[in-house]
């Protein structure tokens, strides 16, 4: 017998991959990447939108000859207030890019190298909401979060350019580190811990992939010894004297072990959040005498970008609800207990202090609030 049609049975193409919304989302972050411009919705006003990390000089031309005078540099709040605007938080700035303005000096606005060259203040212009989200999806990205935006612009006439209302790009960068799916899982001897299970997460809706390190057989009954573990490439893979990353790694692992089971949870944000790319720009400022949190905000990013939703919602997976926490971040106890995992205890994690990371983890105690063990206080 003939069935009626249900969501689960799309009558045509255009459903065949789900929610219309979630695609454009997904997709515009996508396009962003690979340096193309889209289009942004807010109720019946529209945007043109495209990013200046990986603006090339033919699309720059091409806005300006669309918009004119109405193409606008909109950077974030947080380079607002590292180039001194600091009436501008916590929302966006924007400033008009007359023509004649290049890639270079709008990446150097933007703080690609790290300058503080600025915008004159004669070109400020307000800014808008749907500044706001292109900027916002720009980090979601991620990259620079500077934008070029014409505004407004019919969405009627978007072609095959990539359409999104603003609020489903705020749902994307809420939700997509929660909605997770296994994928894999196998066994890893590893050097310090043969018994070792490694298990992959992946965002259905975002890019990045999650690892649980399970230890060991973790007793689910009692408070099961977790380290969250934000992925650091040169810490951990290269070794990195500049931060406390790897040995933290190596160190969890080692208590995990000694507790007689565990899980490490390698969590895909590097450089608290803001990518490989931005970190090593960030790298680069701090060589010049600027702190980690400073050098982040030259760059436009907040102190620490990084969720912890995929965090919880892997431990949920592995039916973990009731957690030891191996950290010296009181934020991170707090974003599990938000998602409602019972944090019962916090252990610290000593790192291993050198001549190159001392002013990094003073940081991270003097301003980011990190309980650092004595001996990296010394």
């Amino acid at each position: 017998m003939r069935q009626d049609p249900s969501p689960a049975q799309p009558t045509t193409l255009g459903g065949i991959n789900g929610d219309p919304a979630a695609l454009a989302a997904e997709r515009a972050l996508a396009e962003l990447r690979r340096g193309r411009a889209i289009v942004v919705r807010d109720g019946g006003r529209a945007a043109l939108a495209a990013p200046v990390e990986t603006l090339g000089e033919a699309l720059l031309a091409r806005l300006h000859a669309l918009g004119g005078e109405r193409v606008v540099l909109a950077l974030s709040a947080s380079r607002a207030l590292a180039l001194g605007f600091a009436d501008a938080a916590p929302h966006a700035i924007a400033f008009r890019a007359h023509e004649g303005t290049t890639v270079a000096t709008l990446r150097a606005y933007a703080g690609a190298e790290g300058g503080t060259a600025k915008p004159p203040a004669s070109t400020r212009v307000p800014a808008t909401r749907l500044m706001d989200a292109a900027v916002a999806a720009a980090k979601r990205a991620p990259l620079l979060p500077a934008m070029l935006v014409i505004e407004p612009v019919d969405a009627q006439q978007a072609g095959d350019i990539v359409a999104v209302d603003a609020a489903d790009l705020e749902r994307l960068a809420r939700e997509a580190d929660v909605d997770l799916e296994t994928v894999s899982r196998a066994r890893v001897p590893i050097a310090t811990a043969e018994d070792c299970e490694v298990v992959l997460f992946r965002e259905r809706r975002g890019n990045a992939d999650h690892l649980a390190i399970v230890i060991g057989t973790p007793d689910r009954a009692q408070p099961v010894l977790v380290r969250l573990h934000s992925s650091c490439l040169t810490g951990d893979l290269l070794g990195s004297l500049r931060c406390d990353c790897g040995s933290q790694l190596r160190g969890a692992i080692d208590a995990i072990v000694a507790a007689g089971g565990g899980v490490l949870l390698y969590l895909a944000q590097e450089g608290r959040g803001i990518g490989l790319a931005n970190k090593l720009r960030a790298y680069a400022i701090q060589d010049r005498g600027f702190d980690t949190i400073d050098a982040d905000e030259q760059l436009g990013f907040e102190s620490d970008e990084r969720r912890y939703g995929a965090a919880a919602a892997m431990l949920r997976a592995l039916g973990i609800g009731r957690i030891e926490l191996l950290t010296n971040n009181p934020a991170k106890v707090a974003a599990l207990q938000a998602a409602g995992i019972d944090v019962s205890a916090r252990r610290a994690l000593p790192g291993i202090p050198t001549a190159h990371n001392r002013r990094y983890l003073a940081t991270k105690r003097d301003r980011a609030g990190h309980m650092l063990p004595q001996d990296e206080q010394e």
